[in-house]
Parts: structure tokens; sequence; C-alpha cells
């Protein structure tokens, strides 16, 4: 009777033992998995800065897009109204030309 309750008493010690040993294979395992998680989450976060700075770059880049546009607006409108301009002078100047030639014509009559 003794010699079973000396088995089992070393058979607790031995299972209590087993489980120790396990958990530091699983307490290494939860450090490692722990140091994973701390990693990818400064990854993270340096991809949410880069993914900001990014999206600054691409805002100012269609600020600068659509200021050019109306640039561009702009100069088309001023181009279109000194082509009227110049089409208007140019008429008159044939007007005044055909004018001209037409005094000419009758001075050397």
């Amino acid at each position: 009777m003794k010699s079973m309750k000396m088995v089992a008493v070393l058979l607790v010690l031995c299972l209590s033992l087993a489980s120790l040993a396990g958990c530091s294979v699983s307490k290494d395992k939860y450090e490692a998995l722990l140091n994973e998680k701390v990693i990818l989450e400064e990854k993270a976060a340096i991809l949410a800065t880069a993914r900001d700075a990014l999206k600054n770059e691409y805002d100012n880049l269609l600020k600068e897009k659509m200021d050019l546009a109306t640039k561009l607006e702009i100069v088309t409108n001023e181009k279109a109204a000194l082509k009227s301009e110049y089409d208007k002078i140019l008429d008159e100047k044939i007007a005044v030309k055909a004018a001209y030639d037409t005094l000419l014509a009758e001075s050397k009559r």
C-alpha cells in the first residue's frame, strides 16, 4: 500500500515537473509571438505614416493640377480675346486699305 502511494506521489511529481517544463516552452513561444506582434504593429505604424505622407503629397499634386488647369483656362481665354482683337484690327486694316485703294483709283482718273 505504501509503495502504491509512493508511486502515485512520484507520478504526480513527474506530471507536475513535466507541466512546468511545458510552461517554459509555452512561455518562450508566447514571448516570441508577442515580440512578433510588437514588430508587426511597428511596421503597421510606419506604413500608416507613409500612407498619410503619400496621401498628403497626392492632395498637394492634385491642388497644383487644379491651379494649373485654372491658369491654362485663363491663358486660353486671354488668347481667344487677343485673337478676336487681332481679327477686328485686321478687318479694319483691310477696310481702310480698300477705301485707300478706291480713293487712289478715283484720284488717278
